[in-house]
């Protein structure tokens, strides 16, 4: 996987316990917007960066017929979505 730290628009659910699960995203690849649907979460880690709280999700897509694993991180005090590795 490569490091990519892109910002990226993001669809969530959060449940009324406060938990937050990725549902798709839209980022740019070779210069044309692609949308991804999130197939499956296999590890969520949470973390503190520079002292806020951050979510890391390790998923799976189905990408032009190919299964793609890839890092998404929640920054829950800028509220911002990164995809972190491809």
């Amino acid at each position: 996987m490569k490091l990519l730290n892109k910002q990226i628009d993001m669809i969530s659910w959060t449940s009324k316990e406060g938990i937050v699960t990725p549902v798709r995203f839209r980022m740019e690849e070779s210069g044309e917007t692609v949308v991804v649907k999130v197939t499956r979460v296999l590890r969520i880690d949470k973390t503190l960066m520079g002292g806020a709280p951050t979510l890391c999700f390790r998923c799976t897509s189905v990408l032009h017929g190919t299964e793609r694993i890839y890092e998404l991180t929640y920054h829950s005090a800028t509220q911002q979505w990164l995809l972190k590795k491809a």
